[in-house]
């Protein structure tokens, strides 16, 4: 809300933190009539929800597979996806730019959205959560001739809503914010998402910062009333599985 010359001028004083000077709204309406910003808004949120649908769904088939059932091999795949969990997505990126040209998915929502559906930290928490289910249950749905696809859908489904919600909470927010995959994949402004958007503000002549903190503040509010509206389901799921900040 402060121009740009403004907040050059409160960068390092604590008046960065708080409204003073010349207040007005004048980088909001610039971000949304120059820049365009509800056309990446749109590009994001359809990415975001195609990515989050399937996140959720798939890595939870996975962690339900690993946690209750019993296979051939089953130890090695919780011991391979753990090691995977661990390796930077940076290092693979390119093999997955190459399955993505290949399977002509550049420039589209398929291709920023699908590629980056199996996560290994989803699946460890999938599986960790359906670890701890009573295995009388699954034995009880068993006998009353349910098969394990029933299972899963009507029955193990229903009762994850807490891990759900921090998959999907986490994974909106990894969608959300990524900048790497989308600059990879796209070719031009018909399918770019905000982080492309919000870089393209700073340029070699001029960084516009009123203009950048208008847009990062517009960016971030899907996210807070995300959280907002799941907390109570995040913050039970993360006592349930053990993790801590």
């Amino acid at each position: 809300m402060k121009t740009d010359a403004q907040i050059v001028e409160d960068m390092s004083t604590f008046r960065a933190f708080i409204p003073s000077g010349h207040i007005s709204a004048e980088n909001y309406s610039a971000i949304i009539g120059k820049v365009n910003f509800f056309k990446f808004f749109k590009n994001s949120a359809v990415v975001a929800i195609l990515n989050v649908s399937l996140v959720t769904i798939l890595n939870a088939m996975m962690g339900y597979a690993l946690g209750l059932l019993s296979f051939k091999g089953k130890k090695f795949m919780i011991s391979f996806i753990i090691a995977l969990a661990i390796i930077p997505t940076e290092s693979v990126i390119i093999n997955r730019f190459m399955v993505a040209l290949h399977l002509h998915m550049l420039n589209s929502y398929a291709g920023l959205a699908l590629p980056t559906v199996g996560y290994p930290m989803f699946i460890f928490l999938y599986y960790n959560h359906f670890k701890g289910m009573p295995r009388e249950l699954l034995e009880a749905a068993i006998v009353d001739g349910e098969t394990y696809n029933g299972i899963f859908w009507k029955i193990m489904l229903p009762l994850s809503k807490p891990v759900i919600s921090t998959v999907a909470i986490m994974g909106f927010i990894r969608s959300w914010g990524d900048l790497l995959w989308p600059t990879l994949v796209t070719r031009d402004e018909t399918y770019r998402t905000l982080p492309l958007a919000l870089r393209a503000l700073s340029t070699d002549v001029y960084i516009f910062w009123g203009q950048i903190f208008a847009f990062a503040s517009l960016m971030t509010l899907p996210v807070l009333i995300i959280f907002v509206l799941f907390q109570k389901q995040f913050i039970q799921s993360l006592a349930m599985t053990g993790i801590k900040g």
